[in-house]
């Protein structure tokens, strides 16, 4: 039996049952059915992946959906095109359409002044969404798996990311049109799916390169921890959880108060200003008024608005400091008065005479 007519009842019973529990994780807790939909593959030829592939292929032939997959070389090793070359013979026999493009990322890096990880992500996505719009692809699923997500959460430790945040990358970005069906999934598992499924992978060696971050917590980070604790991964699943109901709680909740936020026009050149009113601050709990403060800055321009600001904003309401103020990148600037918190963007040169 070739691999195009291979069905999922054609496997042995514990890789079928495999391949549903993925597809029942992104229905009922992603609230995506990918199965049933046109869906565009991320492939690079690394074991998850593969898998992937694998999973969703058979998975759309169940309900009747559309596999494509896509394939970007970042032209960063020389043995790049072989991963090229094996995406294509993976996607052949399945009967997938394969689109692949190779990209010079290290002049792209050098051109943006961004560092060759965030280069490549950024092309990736966008080569990713240019295509999924060229085939007209309902979403683009990407293959990041359990032991991606505890990197994840430990790097956003590590960088001072606040909750929910901290529980990791989303699992499903409607806006994006992006999935992460594996997300609960350890690695191993999709390893072990691959053997049983006799099906090959490609390991990118620059994944075992200790100079980048990422590697450090892969490599020796995360080993540590799953030493001290066996179950770690189960711990990062939870937390990931746990994120995700007290961030649809707290979102629903800033839903309703940011309407009562107010908009003004300050001086002639018509610069806006938001007032958050004094007694929408007295009426929200300090978790939501961290967020409204943090929704409220975004709103008024770009800039991060960093977490000891925030708090060091809320101490200041909460003490009545009336008159005293907290900048933000961006050159915002959070004011105290009587009638609430005014955030707008200064003028620096009106300000330096």
């Amino acid at each position: 039996m070739d691999d195009k007519t291979q069905r999922l009842q054609d496997l042995p019973r514990k890789a079928a049952r495999f391949c549903l529990g993925i597809g029942s994780f992104a229905a009922h807790e992603l609230g995506c059915d990918f199965p049933s939909l046109h869906c565009l593959v991320a492939c690079s030829g690394g074991a998850d992946s593969t898998a992937l592939l694998r999973i969703a292929h058979l998975l759309a032939q169940t309900r009747g959906g559309t596999v494509s997959a896509a394939h970007l070389d970042h032209s960063l090793r020389p043995e790049s095109p072989h991963d090229a070359e094996f995406v294509s013979q993976l996607c052949a026999p399945l009967g997938v359409e394969l689109h692949s493009e190779r990209q010079d990322i290290a002049s792209q890096a050098q051109a943006s002044g961004m560092g060759l990880e965030e280069a490549g992500r950024v092309a990736r996505y966008a080569f990713l969404e240019r295509i999924r719009h060229q085939i007209g692809a309902d979403v683009i699923l990407v293959a990041h798996q359990l032991n991606d997500l505890a990197e994840d959460q430990l790097l956003r430790l590590m960088r001072g990311t606040g909750w929910p945040a901290l529980g990791g990358m989303e699992g499903h970005d409607p806006g994006r049109k992006l999935l992460r069906p594996l997300l609960l999934c350890p690695r191993a598992h999709l390893e072990d799916f691959l053997r049983i499924s006799h099906q090959p992978w490609r390991d990118d060696i620059s994944n075992f390169d200790r100079a980048t971050t990422r590697n450090r917590v892969r490599h020796d980070v995360l080993p540590e921890l799953l030493r001290n604790n066996p179950c770690y991964l189960d711990s990062a699943a939870r937390l990931w959880r746990q994120a995700r109901m007290d961030a649809t709680h707290w979102d629903a909740a800033l839903a309703d108060v940011l309407p009562k936020v107010l908009l003004q026009t300050t001086d002639l050149a018509n610069r806006e200003r938001r007032l958050i009113p004094a007694k929408v601050l007295k009426s929200c709990p300090a978790p939501l008024r961290l967020r409204l403060y943090k929704a409220v800055l975004e709103a008024t321009g770009p800039g991060q608005s960093l977490c000891d600001g925030l708090f060091r904003l809320d101490e200041l309401w909460q003490t009545r400091g009336t008159g005293k103020s907290v900048r933000f990148p961006g050159d915002k600037e959070a004011r105290i008065s009587r009638t609430g918190i005014a955030v707008q963007v200064i003028d620096r040169k009106k300000e330096c005479g």
